[in-house]
């Protein structure tokens, strides 16, 4: 988790700069443009894939024909997918009013094949757990594919070009860079039983992803519908800056729980207790962080979007309740995909999608406020299903859920009256944005890091303090280790790897 989270951090960053640098380039037509094709693009690599890189994941014994078998799959429906994307282009930018994407449709179909090239490298890496690998060339691929080339086409005015060169060069690098890291078996195979063993796994998989991907988009459908464009901008730029953390948590939570999880599958005591150890961990980031948020969404509005968005702070606010939500989820999703139970996944995911979309038109009665009020129960109402469904596989009890999640409710409390106080004296004072919220920062950690000291049992608990002692742990080996002589540049990829596979 540490190599996950630092990658997305690395990544985080290069993408903000890449986005600043490409948006003084480009135009919001030619960004609006890639938009509508990246839309096509997410809908499409979900069924390209079928699951299959999960299955190899998740299966407990992996063979070399498995490994053949999933090649050959990913090959053929990558291509399949582009064929149909190539010869659907006019369809599609017939449906958006949009004869200009049409060639760009063409170009993006190219992405299928090589993404389909990639998925079995790219799951192997995640089976043998070798993250600092896979985060070191996933990261260079978006550096040297995508910023580099997305950049410096623009600058040299290829407009929305830039973006789909950069796209298909980000991919090409990743594929190459993958494969030469695993050099598994490319021969083709279409071996009937191995089939069935990754495809009974895959097909629910994707079926849960679609799922997914219709309750992410389907209250925007709503909104743009009965609200308007102006009404969506509110509530689109609400939701994704809720969505922003949870959805870095979640790749790392997929990248590392899953696997993890998958490997101790039969074991439901060593299951139950890692299930309950990461959902008191995810707590504990975010009920204070949705504490913090709520008191100070005025502020930070303010100073993310600029003063002109006001509008968002109400919707905004709604949404941060339903973080521990979104982040929760992310580990109950972890762990009934480790345990096989895809297909009731993807059945609790379309039952949320629909429970999106039902309550998103309802609620645009009362405006984007409604509509968040709306998609916020369906996030808790989902979340508590796929509890349910995780403690069907673990037998963790309802009574050790909830336990888990109570000193994390404590810290939150204590956020939120330490950054309330701060706020209440600060906006009489009519002090800045920036200072408030530095300040109210500053008072909610120290309010967190002295009720833990005083009070570690209560404020931390047990699974508190086993985060922060192999936290200190980790550090601790991080500085020992810089303080050793360096290792060459060929040295400092494999020790790392063997030790995350240990």
């Amino acid at each position: 988790m540490f190599w996950t989270f630092s990658g997305t951090g690395v990544q985080v960053i290069v993408q903000l700069a890449a986005i600043m640098a490409l948006g003084r380039l480009l135009t919001p037509a030619e960004f609006g443009l890639m938009g509508a094709a990246t839309v096509v693009i997410a809908c499409s690599q979900i069924v390209s894939q079928v699951g299959v890189g999960p299955a190899i994941i998740q299966r407990r014994e992996l063979h070399r024909t498995h490994v053949r078998v999933a090649v050959t799959l990913s090959a053929v429906l990558g291509v399949l997918l582009g064929a149909i994307v190539w010869f659907g282009a006019s369809t599609i930018a017939g449906f958006y009013r949009m004869p200009e994407l049409e060639p760009i449709l063409r170009a993006v179909a190219f992405l299928f094949p090589l993404d389909g090239l990639n998925t079995v490298a790219k799951s192997i890496l995640t089976r043998e757990l070798r993250f600092r690998l896979y985060i070191a060339l996933d990261v260079g691929a978006y550096v040297l594919g995508y910023a580099l080339v997305g950049v410096v086409l623009a600058w040299m005015g290829y407009g929305v070009w830039a973006l789909v060169a950069a796209n298909l060069a980000q991919v090409m690098v990743r594929t190459v860079a993958m494969y030469a890291a695993t050099r598994h078996s490319v021969r083709p195979s279409l071996d009937r039983r191995a089939a069935r063993d990754l495809l009974g796994f895959g097909f629910g998989h994707s079926m849960a992803q679609i799922g997914t991907l219709l309750s992410q988009q389907g209250d925007n459908l709503v909104v743009g519908r009965w609200l308007g464009p102006a009404a969506l901008g509110v509530y689109g730029r609400a939701y994704n800056l809720m969505v922003m953390p949870a959805s870095a948590f979640g790749r790392i939570v997929n990248r590392v729980l899953f696997p993890v999880m998958s490997q101790v599958q039969d074991e439901r005591d060593r299951l139950a207790n890692a299930y309950e150890r990461a959902l008191a961990i995810v707590a504990f980031v975010a009920l204070p962080l949705s504490a913090f948020l709520w008191v100070l969404a005025p502020e930070f509005i303010a100073v993310v979007l600029g003063p002109a968005w006001g509008d968002v702070v109400l919707p905004f606010r709604l949404f941060s309740i339903g973080l521990l939500f979104r982040m929760s989820s992310k580990i109950s999703d972890a762990c009934t995909k480790a345990a096989g139970e895809v297909y009731m996944r993807a059945l609790l995911q379309h039952a949320y999608a629909a429970m999106v979309v039902v309550g998103a038109i309802i609620g645009q009665h009362w405006g984007v406020g409604g509509v968040a009020v709306a998609v916020s129960v369906a996030m808790g109402l989902n979340w508590l299903s796929m509890a349910a469904l995780s403690r069907s596989v673990t037998g963790l009890s309802w009574a050790r859920f909830a336990r888990a999640q109570v000193p994390a409710t404590l810290q939150a409390a204590v956020v939120g009256a330490s950054a309330a106080s701060v706020a209440h004296w600060g906006r009489a004072a009519h002090v800045g944005t920036i200072p408030l919220l530095v300040a109210a920062g500053l008072a909610a950690a120290a309010g967190t890091i002295l009720v833990s000291r005083v009070r570690p049992e209560t404020f931390l608990g047990a699974h508190g303090i086993w985060a922060v002692g192999h936290g200190q742990q980790l550090l601790r080996r991080r500085g020992a280790r810089r303080k050793a002589a360096p290792a060459g540049p060929g040295e400092s990829l494999a020790p790392a790897a063997e030790t995350n596979s240990k």
